[in-house]
């Protein structure tokens, strides 16, 4: 697959997809989610975020794709990788509904799921890979995890 970046949302129509190219979500159905995690900082985030659904972007890969696992990829090498089975709660989130105002450049989308850590709660969503992984195998080898808030 390639490895190349595509823009974040606020740039591009859409976000890369690997297998599918750039996922127009545009038009996309928008959801809202419930989720608490704990940042780097130490600080705890509750609230409802609204967004794509995973599960609307994963759609548009071709039937034969028998991904096990999600590598989430954000600006500076941020690199997640999340079980399809946690990712597909998730959204591409826009907005945090109790939270401010969204500003321009704050960060969106963002990739929030319930039962996703803060580490994993990656900003400025570029890319989405879907990868198989063996059995057993350790997702921390496939991730590069930067700071998060």
């Amino acid at each position: 697959m390639a490895r190349s970046e595509s823009p974040p949302l606020d740039d591009a129509p859409g976000v890369r997809l690997d297998g599918a190219g750039v996922v127009d979500l545009g038009a996309a159905p928008r959801t809202a989610v419930s989720a608490s995690f704990r940042c780097a900082s130490g600080e705890r985030w509750t609230g409802e975020w609204r967004g794509v659904p995973v599960t609307w972007v994963l759609d548009h890969l071709p039937e034969s794709c028998e991904a096990t696992h999600l590598r989430v990829h954000g600006p500076d090498g941020h690199v997640v990788c999340v079980a399809l089975a946690d990712a597909v709660g998730g959204i591409l989130a826009e907005a945090r509904l109790d939270g401010p105002p969204r500003a321009p450049g704050g960060g969106w989308p963002r990739f929030v799921a319930p039962r996703i850590t803060g580490t994993r709660t990656v900003k400025e969503v570029r890319r989405l890979e879907p990868v198989t992984l063996a059995a057993g195998a350790d997702v921390e080898e496939y991730e590069t995890l930067g700071p998060a808030d």
